[in-house]
């Protein structure tokens, strides 16, 4: 792993003030309410303690396995669109997505990406610029992935709401459009630097605008590897595996019944949930779109909402527990990493020694 200079403890790596504005606080905390409100009005709470009462924990703790299982795969996948330009050791890639994570479950406007960024630049040569949009590129190809197969997964299904069909037609022929858009940008490199040219802005606005171009120009080429690509996906559908089995595992422990291809769906509906304004954790959105997607398969609105508040409780179990540990493995590692340079020796020739920062 190449060295890094001083870099920040774990506690100092955030994105800029600027970044978070105060105002996303109250954003966030408003719209959570108003969503749990809709979400839980109506629900039978006696009725849900009795089925949180029959919880069985022995399924609770695998499903909780298993989410934490896809974790890793998460971060096996990001390290290896990372290493298209510098390897990078397991490790450091899991523990910076662990906190990346763990920072979009506590603040708002996911700001875990910004987070999992800076400490992956702070340990490689790779610049903040390069590792957000090699980030930006995974998410693209994971909600891909998804999307295909949830369609292939629907298809099982006997019954599916009108609204839901239509919803996944769109969505799938957005995840088509996606992923041209994502093959063809390498592509046209040259036209994007003459638009950038033709911009009425300054050299240095200009320049920057080049260099930002540049990264995501490079970042994509890491997806022009049909053996890197194919890699990609394949981590991408193992998962959503994963996910969909620990939420068909976490319904059977709470005595309901959720179909492999219905928990997809979910996933589904939750990923493009991600498009409104982020509250901490998905709080709020994560109810929603679970009560409307599962009520139309045998759900009731008690049964979603258990259902949703005991598999958001168990993923920040997970993630909380994977975040901190990575956050102290973060600051051990500012400790032990070893920063190379050179010395002169008593006979004027240089050699290398090697030091703790």
């Amino acid at each position: 792993m190449p060295v890094a200079a001083e870099a920040p403890s774990a506690f100092e790596v955030r994105a800029p003030k600027s970044e978070f504005p105060f105002w996303k606080w109250p954003v966030s905390i408003g719209l959570a309410t108003v969503l749990l409100y809709f979400a839980l009005r109506g629900v039978d709470w006696r009725q849900a303690w009795i089925i949180l009462s029959h919880c069985r924990l022995k399924y609770l703790a695998l499903a909780c396995a298993c989410s934490a299982l896809s974790y890793v795969v998460r971060a096996m996948r990001w390290r290896l669109l990372l290493t298209a330009q510098e390897k990078l050791a397991p490790a450091t890639v899991l523990w910076a997505s662990s906190v990346g994570y763990l920072a979009n479950a506590y603040l708002p406007a996911r700001a875990g990406e910004l987070v999992r960024t800076a400490m992956i630049s702070s340990r490689s040569r790779l610049s903040k610029t390069y590792v957000f949009a090699i980030a930006m590129t995974e998410r693209v190809i994971e909600l891909v992935i998804l999307v295909i197969m949830t369609s292939l997964m629907s298809t099982t299904l006997t019954f599916k709401p009108l609204w839901l069909s239509r919803t996944l037609l769109l969505v799938t022929i957005g995840a088509a459009v996606g992923t041209v858009f994502l093959l063809v940008l390498p592509k046209v490199d040259r036209a994007g630097t003459r638009f950038i040219a033709g911009l009425p802005l300054g050299p240095g606005a200009q320049n920057r605008l080049r260099e930002i171009a540049a990264h995501i120009a490079l970042a994509l080429t890491a997806v022009r590897n049909p053996l890197r690509l194919s890699k990609v996906c394949a981590l991408s559908a193992v998962v959503w595996t994963l996910d969909a089995t620990a939420a068909v595992i976490l319904a059977h422990a709470l005595g309901m019944r959720l179909f492999f291809s219905v928990a997809l769906l979910l996933s589904t509906g939750l990923a493009l949930g991600s498009a409104l304004p982020s509250t901490p954790g998905a709080l709020g959105i994560f109810q929603l779109v679970a009560v409307t997607v599962l009520m139309p398969f045998n759900f009731t609105q008690t049964d979603a909402a258990i259902y949703t508040l005991v598999a958001q409780a168990g993923s920040y179990v997970v993630i909380t527990t994977l975040g901190l540990i990575g956050l102290w493995q973060y600051r051990v590692s500012r400790v032990e990493t070893q920063v190379i340079r050179p010395v002169i020796d008593s006979d004027g020739r240089s050699k290398r020694i090697e030091s703790l920062t």
